[in-house]
């Protein structure tokens, strides 16, 4: 089954970048950091930027729902990079609730013909995680 980091699909381990934030007062929850790479053909530019310009707001509601913040995609050279955090408790069970919604589905069927795999990805592996090797809070 794929697993979601962004919307959209990052796969994998979680690798350990974690930080804290306070969400109410006196209470911590810890961050994951996730971070991810995809090719985007370069026929399908405009209409992946023009999507994501006017994104679903049930899929942005969803992707909070499942604990998915501070999440931006960045494009340059026929890449695109993700960046997420994650404030859950259970990854898995989360990207579960992403991979089963039909909002998130019908979203990926129009954003999932524009990206392809980068050629280092691991077997199954859609969105390929990157290593966190430095974070400033």
């Amino acid at each position: 089954m794929r697993y979601l980091i962004v919307v959209f699909g990052i796969l994998g381990s979680i690798y350990g970048c974690t930080g804290t934030y306070k969400n109410e007062p006196h209470q911590e929850v810890k961050v994951i950091r996730k971070g991810s790479v995809i090719l985007l053909k370069p026929d399908k530019l405009d209409l992946y930027k023009d999507l994501h310009a006017n994104p679903w707001k049930s899929v942005n509601e969803k992707l909070k729902e499942c604990n998915i913040r501070n999440y931006s995609i960045f494009y340059r050279d026929g890449y695109l990079f993700s960046y997420l955090e994650y404030t859950g408790t259970n990854w898995e069970a989360d990207m579960g609730k992403l991979a089963a919604d039909s909002t998130i589905l019908a979203w990926w069927k129009l954003t999932d013909p524009c990206q392809e795999p980068v050629p280092f990805a691991r077997k199954g592996e859609w969105w390929a995680d990157m290593e966190e090797v430095y974070h400033l809070d």
